[in-house]
Order: C-alpha cells, then structure tokens, then sequence
C-alpha cells in the first residue's frame, strides 16, 4: 500500500466485537510494513466504506483523517510466548528472559504458549508419527528427524501443566 503512496493503514476488524484491547502484531508476513497501521471496528469501518463509495472523487482528494495511535495505559504488561519445547532458540530465550522476568516482578504477567499444527489430510505414516486427533494436534522438529512430532506434542503438554500447576501456586518462575 505504501508504494502507491498511502501514508496510513486502517485495517477494519470483520467481527462485531470491542478492540479496545486488541492490539495489532506482526504475524510473521509484516516485515515489509513500514507505514503505521490501525485497526478499526466493524461499524466505524462500514461508515468509512460507506462514506468513500458515496463520495465525489472532488471530495475523496479533500478528504483529510486525522490518526490517534492512543495505546491503552497500564500499569502491568501481558507477554503470550509462542513456541515449541522442540526450539533451542526458544528455550535459550526463556532462559535469559528470566532474569527480566524476575526485574519485573508482578508489572507483568507472562504466558507460555505452545504451537501445533493441524494436518488432517496428511499421509498415515506421517499421522502416526508426528500428530494426533487425526491430525488435529502436530509437531515436527526439521533440524532432527529422530524426535518425532508425537514426541513434542507431549512434552508440550506435559509443560502446560507444569506450568498451569506453577503459576497456580504463584511459583510460576520455577517453570
């Protein structure tokens, strides 16, 4: 969009629902995006689409918006972590994120998330190998073929209750 000279992105949310809260992020396909993006609701973005199919191409090259990037204030941060037990890279994070996890004390609530991936018209073998639900819930580890996916998913698992049972306690530092 920016390269035909569009100086802000309004991204108009497809669900009738509050975004007050709702931040956008980057889902991994954003890394060309060097404009400052914006999500709207539903309705307010109906009006606008509204208003740009009715409007005159005189009043369309009048128009003028003015942007407010307000983010919520907050004396506490939310962190969701997605990644694998499978990922060296991420358990090395995790262990130097720590320390500034332990800095910030109760300013923030931290969250480990964990990635499956569904593939329910994938090969038997690789059914039986690296998923399972019938492929609802599947793990591959690309860098080493001797863990299979099975394998990850319930190491996963198994440190989703670790740490459900942990930060239950309020001992969620020793996940």
């Amino acid at each position: 969009m920016e390269n035909i000279g569009v100086a802000v992105s309004i991204i108009i949310d497809n669900r009738p629902e509050m975004i007050d809260e709702i931040l956008m992020s980057d889902d991994g396909t954003g890394g060309g995006i060097r404009i400052p993006s914006m999500l709207i609701g539903e309705n307010d973005g109906k009006k606008l689409v509204e208003w740009y199919k009715n409007a005159s191409a005189h009043d369309r090259k009048r128009l003028v918006m003015i942007c407010e990037f307000v983010m919520p204030v907050h004396d506490h941060v939310s962190v969701d972590f997605w990644f694998t037990s499978s990922s060296d890279r991420a358990i090395d994070f995790l262990e130097d994120f720590k320390k500034i996890e332990t800095q910030l004390g109760d300013k923030m609530k931290f969250k480990p998330r964990y990635v499956f991936w569904e593939c329910t018209n994938c090969d038997e073998k690789y059914l039986e190998n690296d998923c399972f639900g019938g492929g609802k819930y599947c793990a591959v580890e690309s860098s080493n073929a001797n863990i299979k996916g099975r394998d990850i998913v319930l190491e996963d698992l198994r440190q989703i209750c670790l740490w459900n049972e942990f930060s239950a306690n309020g001992e969620a530092l020793k996940w």
